[in-house]
């Protein structure tokens, strides 16, 4: 099912835009680097420091859980790496495939920054970015669909934690 997924994308042959707007959004995920600086740039204001401490511990628990110990536990071959008819649109990578990085980076990021109450205008653009960036992985061939949805899967999960943590720590500052 996964392959006959992952191939009915591949079929989108789209125009070569598209093509370049999905590597570029599969670029901006890499090592959740958007997301780094997004949380920096949170992290920089008053008004927004606990949105920002969310999204960064989100990040670190999406990079321990995801890339250093899920990865490794399942050690799923990349679609390209099984599927001949796959050709990359971006550069073949040496890690496993399951969870998606990308999405679960995306995710824990978005799903932060939206517990943290930073209302749409902030929500909305996070989850549709983690959206983009979820579906250009499938598109550029990178992973297959289960990879992405155990990825964001895992993503919402840090997101929780980390707000959850944020929660805790800022109740132990408020005064009794």
């Amino acid at each position: 099912m996964d392959a006959g997924i992952l191939y009915a994308i591949q079929q989108l042959t789209g125009p070569p835009w598209l093509d370049g707007l999905m590597a570029g959004l599969s670029w901006i995920g890499n090592n959740g680097m958007i997301w780094i600086l997004l949380a920096v740039f949170l992290l920089i204001y008053p008004k927004t420091r606990i949105s920002g401490a969310a999204c960064a511990v989100a990040l670190l628990l999406s990079l321990l859980l995801c890339n250093l110990i899920l990865k490794n536990m399942v050690a799923r071959l990349r679609p390209y790496d099984v599927l001949s008819w796959l050709q990359p649109l971006v550069p073949p990578l040496t890690d496993f495939s399951f969870p998606s990085g990308h999405a679960s980076a995306s995710f824990a990021a978005a799903t932060a920054i939206a517990l943290s109450g930073m209302g749409k205008r902030w929500v909305v653009p996070a989850f549709a970015l983690a959206a983009l960036i979820s579906f250009s992985r499938l598109y550029t061939g990178m992973h297959y669909p289960t990879d992405v949805l155990g990825g964001a899967a895992l993503g919402v999960l840090c997101g929780i934690l980390a707000w959850l943590a944020a929660k805790r720590w800022l109740k132990g500052l408020s005064p009794p």
